[in-house]
């Protein structure tokens, strides 16, 4: 018994001993991932990463992922000098000789930061403008009281794209949608209003078909007398 033990723990450290040599820097990982991104002020490598053993087609491919986060200047930082590019992504490392090598940086989240004031009277102009043209579909079976939670505030969340696109975020939206003469089915979902403009120094113009509104589920339904549904003020209405 005493044998296995010694057996087991002797198995434990030649484990951690293999890993601990195939553990890349955070060091390397910086050094690595400053070659693609050449004007970043800042890499940060997060965590210890992962392991994995994927096969591609009859080869095992050992690989490793670190996760970084680069802060970089803009290419639009003479104009808005306090940009900034963030990008969340994975550098991947693939093992070849016994030790991992660096083989790409994968994005993932990507956004910029320190752009400029947002005019939200001008954007919920433009969503009111275009709720029922390009966003949300049947405005006529949706009761109006679900307007104002499609607006944009000064507590939205904002993702800028570039200095011609951002959009911002609704969390939870409740949209009330007429079913038929007695009946209203309450549904939850969430918004990304994407908008558009033609460069930096021009109005917002445009918004993404469809960005609006997508369905979560469906919460419940609400029941009304014959004919009060009739007399209800609908989203068509309310945007016109």
């Amino acid at each position: 018994m005493k044998s296995l033990k010694i057996l087991f723990l002797f198995a434990i450290l030649l484990l951690t001993g293999n890993l601990a040599q195939a553990q890349v820097s955070a060091a390397t990982v910086k050094a690595d991932v400053a070659k693609k991104f050449t004007g970043a002020t800042s890499i940060e490598v997060i965590g210890n990463g992962t392991y994995t053993e994927e096969w591609e087609g009859s080869t095992k491919v050992y690989y490793h992922r670190r996760q970084v986060k680069v802060v970089s200047k803009t290419s639009f930082a003479k104009e808005l000098p306090d940009s900034r590019a963030i990008v969340d992504g994975m550098a991947v490392y693939t093992k070849q000789s016994g030790k991992y090598v660096y083989k790409q940086f994968n994005p993932g989240y990507e956004e910029l930061t320190g752009m400029p004031p947002i005019d939200i009277d001008k954007i919920n102009k433009l969503i009111a403008e275009n709720l029922c043209k390009e966003l949300v579909v049947n405005c006529n079976q949706i009761l109006a009281e679900s307007f104002p939670k499609l607006k944009m505030t000064e507590d939205s969340k904002v993702t800028w794209y570039s200095p011609t696109s951002f959009s911002f975020h609704i969390d939870s939206i409740q949209l009330k949608r007429w079913r038929n003469s007695t009946t209203v089915d309450i549904e939850l979902g969430k918004a990304d209003i994407r908008f558009y403009r033609d460069d930096m120094n021009s109005e917002w113009t445009r918004v993404l078909h469809g960005s609006a509104y997508t369905r979560v589920k469906n919460i419940g339904e609400e029941k009304y007398p014959e004919g009060e549904l009739d007399k209800k003020k609908y989203l068509n209405q309310a945007t016109n």
